[in-house]
């Protein structure tokens, strides 16, 4: 985690914001269209419940966890061995 941390935060400061993707899986990068949503900025799978993932297109899962909501990919973020 800190490792992408460090390498975000970089980009985060060149570019005058915080994005929570990688460069390299910025629509524009992707070529595929931006996410339209109030809360704007791009996202791996926050409110993206059901819908395929960007990186692999396995299908985003959700659950309540301590009254929040937990978005994840199963293919991307595969349990703990």
């Amino acid at each position: 985690i800190w490792d992408d941390l460090v390498v975000l935060m970089a980009a985060g400061v060149r570019a005058g914001r915080i994005d929570t993707v990688r460069p390299e899986h910025m629509p524009e990068a992707m070529g595929r269209p931006p996410r339209v949503d109030g809360h704007g900025g791009e996202v791996y799978v926050y409110r993206r419940a059901g819908l395929p993932c960007l990186v692999c297109g396995s299908e985003v899962r959700t659950v309540e966890l301590a009254a929040r909501n937990l978005f994840w990919c199963p293919g991307c973020q595969p349990p703990a061995v």
